[in-house]
């Protein structure tokens, strides 16, 4: 396979997750939760700039009316980039369970958001699993996840992945009659870290940042491994397809929690990376409906 990974100029982040290429504004979005912050960074300028927010800020997505939703802890918001304002609140999730925040998301290819809570000191598994719509109105499928991540959909095979960390096994569903996830069954277990952050490509393979594993990991449909990317960091922890023709695998990872001795043997820790790829594609993400 024929590849680059390069370390981009960009402020490291604390908790970097949740990157998702945006066509319409030609850049790449992302957030650092623990810092609550959304980042963006435009590859052809090689511009960056932040909004900061005052909640942890756990994933996004864009809507096909324009702008972003966003997630600060317990809800969704509208956001706009352009103005940098903070719209309407679309739904409130976690309310009921104060020591929970919001965390990995993304939306399906009917436009519904599905995103993973946790319990942010992680010392019980209070986690849920969400699907909100464009409307607001929302619907728990899942209880009892220690860190919800790898939420991902492979179109072709009408499937949906999701991991609990902790638990370091990747999931999948498929799509029932009334377009719910049924029957979830295991897919991979993770290899030298915990899975993290996944995404799709066009042949519908998964790739999968482990957490605390050096590498990213791209499995084939039948859940064996069928390459592995070694990553200057140690804690990869979200991934996804952008650039032009979707050939550019952009990686975000963290540093947090690492003591100062780690940091210095982590120098990469907390950056973002992009791998240029030649023979893998992947698919723009699906708009929320709104």
């Amino acid at each position: 396979m024929a590849m680059r990974i390069q370390r981009l100029d960009v402020p490291p982040s604390v908790l970097g997750e949740g990157p998702v290429w945006s066509e319409r504004d030609q850049c790449l979005y992302y957030v650092d939760i623990i810092a609550c912050r959304l980042q963006a960074y435009w590859p052809q300028t090689k511009a960056c700039r932040f909004w900061q927010f005052d909640e942890f800020t756990g994933s996004l997505a864009e809507c096909r009316s324009g702008g972003l939703i966003l997630t600060l802890r317990d809800r969704i918001v509208r956001f706009d980039p352009q103005s940098g304002r903070v719209g309407d609140e679309i739904a409130v999730l976690e309310r009921d369970r104060p020591a929970n925040r919001l965390n990995d998301g993304k939306t399906d290819r009917w436009g519904r958001f599905w995103v993973g809570s946790m319990q942010h000191d992680e010392a019980l598994n209070n986690g849920r699993l969400w699907c909100v719509t464009g409307d607001g109105k929302a619907r728990a499928f899942r209880d009892g996840i220690g860190v919800s991540n790898s939420i991902s959909f492979d179109d072709q095979r009408g499937r949906m992945y999701f991991a609990d960390s902790l638990s370091r096994l990747i999931e999948y569903a498929t799509w029932d009659d009334e377009k719910i996830p049924t029957d979830w069954r295991p897919f991979a277990h993770a290899g030298k870290g915990a899975p993290d952050g996944s995404c799709s490509d066009a042949d519908g393979y998964l790739w999968n940042a482990e957490w605390s594993g050096h590498r990213v990991v791209r499995y084939a449909p039948d859940g064996r491994i069928d390459r592995v990317i070694e990553m200057p960091m140690s804690r990869p922890s979200c991934c996804t397809f952008g650039g032009a023709d979707y050939r550019t695998l952009f990686v975000t990872s963290a540093r947090y929690l690492m003591s100062a001795e780690e940091q210095q043997h982590d120098v990469d820790a907390g950056s973002l990376c992009c791998v240029d790829l030649e023979d893998v594609q992947g698919l723009p993400p699906h708009l929320f409906a709104l």
